[in-house]
């Protein structure tokens, strides 16, 4: 007696419910799971693009410094010249006066020559490279950050995956059958939302 009500038939209606349920889990871990790995991948190609252009970037910075060093070298010796030259041989001054950047005159102008304005605007360019690289690479640490929550949801979303096909091979008196649907579902809600907090 006990065993005819253990082993009691499923009914059509809950057939077609557990095939329903099975089929919905395994259709939308299925998509969740395809969907994060896309996105995953989306963000190590922006990650990859992002530390190529620091990487460029921080180069211009490094050969920006170099030429400032340079053109302030430059300056240097044509004020120097000048100095020497200027109630000596003023035709010689005048040409090394000539050869000033627009930025040392600019300084002259101001009262001081290689005043803090000065060096300002020849390191400005070697500046703003250097600030602009190392934006970039942490746009790249922010990007390889998200592909790690998007490979997480699509672990979770895997798990819960295996978990749904399983429950769906088993019979339908078969306990485990139940377990493994509740935890697809759980872990259906768990990626979803991990992929979710990653999109913003």
């Amino acid at each position: 007696m006990s065993n005819e009500t253990t082993n009691k038939p499923t009914t059509p209606r809950s057939e077609f419910f557990w095939n329903l349920t099975l089929g919905f889990l395994v259709s939308a871990l299925s998509v969740l799971t395809a969907t994060a790995n896309y996105m995953a991948y989306q963000s190590s190609n922006t990650a990859s693009d992002l530390e190529a252009e620091g990487d460029r970037m921080l180069a211009d910075a490094n050969t920006g410094y170099i030429q400032a060093n340079q053109y302030i070298i430059l300056d240097y010796s044509m004020f120097d010249g000048e100095y020497i030259q200027r109630g000596v041989d003023d035709f010689t001054a005048d040409y090394y006066k000539g050869n000033f950047s627009t930025e040392l005159q600019a300084s002259i102008d101001r009262g001081s020559a290689f005043d803090d304005q000065y060096y300002s605007e020849m390191y400005s360019y070697a500046d703003q490279s250097f600030e602009d690289s190392f934006a970039r690479f942490d746009a790249a640490n922010a990007e390889s950050e998200r592909e790690a929550g998007f490979q997480l949801a699509m672990l979770i979303a895997s798990v819960g995956l295996a978990f749904a096909a399983y429950a769906s091979l088993l019979n339908h008196s078969n306990v485990l059958r139940t377990v493994f649907t509740v935890l697809s579902f759980i872990l259906l809600a768990l990626g979803a939302i991990q992929f979710i907090s990653r999109l913003a």
